[in-house]
């Protein structure tokens, strides 16, 4: 295992975090030259994306958090603190799915064609988050 990717003075870079950015990053960089290809506007998958990390991490906390309500009622401050682990994956997919129709809806966007567009995206962001969550053990 190696959870943690670097240190400088008291600031730990873990390995798990540089992991899933660096997956969200090659998913975005994918999903926008899918987009060009496909001739869909880029910015419209860019845009996406940036709402899917907002619900992603949003809904993987929440979904933690319920999932281990008694290590937070006594100490709510700590739900935020996302920082120091406990998200969900199914929850970050919930509620990144929700928005996404959302937001397929809202720009009048074809929802197959964008769910084609961006399901390799997803898998080389989950591929790279799993490899994240290995090397913190």
């Amino acid at each position: 295992m190696f959870p943690v990717f670097a240190k400088f003075a008291d600031i730990t870079i873990h390995t798990y975090g540089v992991m899933l950015a660096l997956g969200f990053l090659l998913a975005i960089l994918a999903a926008m030259r899918e987009a060009r290809r496909a001739g869909l506007d880029s910015n419209l998958i860019l845009d996406l994306a940036f709402y899917f990390l907002i619900a992603g991490l949003l809904g993987s906390r929440l979904f933690y958090v319920v999932g281990h309500w008694n290590d937070f009622r006594n100490n709510l401050v700590e739900v935020v603190m996302f920082w120091r682990g406990g998200l969900v994956f199914y929850g970050g997919l919930i509620f990144a799915f929700g928005v996404g129709v959302w937001y397929i809806k809202k720009n009048r966007l074809d929802f197959q064609r964008v769910a084609d567009l961006i399901a390799p995206s997803i898998a080389i962001g989950q591929t790279l988050g799993r490899l994240g969550c290995f090397s913190a053990g």
